[in-house]
């Protein structure tokens, strides 16, 4: 499954670009989504959200079933 989210009018946004571009304005490395299971950045905002499952945080199949 693709890494993406109903967006409104219908768009898909890449979530993963999106973190990853506010990574980089953070100033940090924009790693989001490429850690394989392990990081060893213990102070990143998106940590716990980077390391789960895709399916667990891009349900957009299971969202659009119940439309």
């Amino acid at each position: 499954m693709d890494k993406k989210i109903l967006g409104s009018g219908g768009n898909f946004p890449d979530i993963s670009r999106l973190i990853q571009s506010v990574q980089r304005i953070e100033g940090n490395p924009d790693c989001f989504g490429t850690a394989g299971g392990y990081c060893d950045r213990l102070d990143c905002q998106w940590l716990s959200y980077c390391l789960k499952e895709p399916e667990d945080r891009f349900n957009a199949e299971k969202w659009r079933e119940k439309k």
